[in-house]
């Protein structure tokens, strides 16, 4: 009898765990602009021009801890790491002037000024403590063996075509194309302009020109 009743608490806690990796990565709705979806949560954090987004204010924060604490994201990132393609993606945005336009926003003193409210606010704190130390979450993670699709990540790593593709990357168009993009005088004098433009230093007030060369410094 004891048996039977410590198998179906067994079973129903595994049933709870699958639900929640099968509901794993969704961001709290309250978070405007946030991706609803593991995987547009991956597209932005491997894109240089937007991959900042999250860490811009303390409740973007929450809503990328709540995702990058799970499993879910972990997966989508290594499913996306076999494919020589993401990289050339990922290098391809680090070369847009967009990249510098995303990290000139941190001249903005309103970012830290939010970030500093917030750390001063022991809500902050537990909202953080609250997804760090959620059973849920926990839960998930210790079944994550039980689950196949790490196991089929690992089959596909193994796989030769994953290894061929590889193999057959430096000669992919999509790579000839970004390593002619790195070689080409006009992406870097598109950075060198964008690093000039003042409308891009949301905290231009803090910062003094350069009248020799137009550039600002801190």
């Amino acid at each position: 009898m004891k048996t039977r009743i410590y198998l179906a608490a067994l079973g129903l806690t595994a049933a709870f765990a699958w639900a929640g990796l099968a509901h794993a990565g969704t961001t709290p709705p309250h978070v405007p602009g946030a991706p609803t979806t593991v995987q547009g949560w991956a597209d932005r954090c491997l894109d240089f021009t937007t991959n900042a987004w999250a860490f811009k204010t303390p409740q973007r924060f929450l809503a990328w801890l709540d995702v990058f604490s799970d499993p879910g994201i972990w997966l989508e990132f290594a499913r996306r790491g076999q494919d020589p393609q993401t990289f050339v993606h990922m290098g391809d945005s680090l070369l847009d002037p967009a990249t510098v336009r995303n990290y000139l926003q941190w001249t903005d003193p309103d970012i830290v000024a939010k970030w500093e409210d917030a750390l001063a606010k022991p809500d902050f704190i537990t909202d953080v403590n609250a997804i760090l130390f959620d059973p849920g979450r926990f839960m998930r993670w210790v079944m994550l063996p039980l689950d196949p699709a790490p196991w089929k990540l690992l089959l596909s790593a193994a796989n030769p075509e994953t290894w061929l593709k590889w193999l057959n990357a430096p000669f992919d168009p999509r790579t000839q194309a970004l390593f002619n993009k790195a070689a080409d005088p006009n992406t870097l004098d598109a950075w060198l302009r964008a690093l000039q433009d003042p409308a891009n230093y949301p905290g231009a007030s803090l910062l003094k020109p350069v009248a020799a060369t137009g550039m600002t410094t801190l």
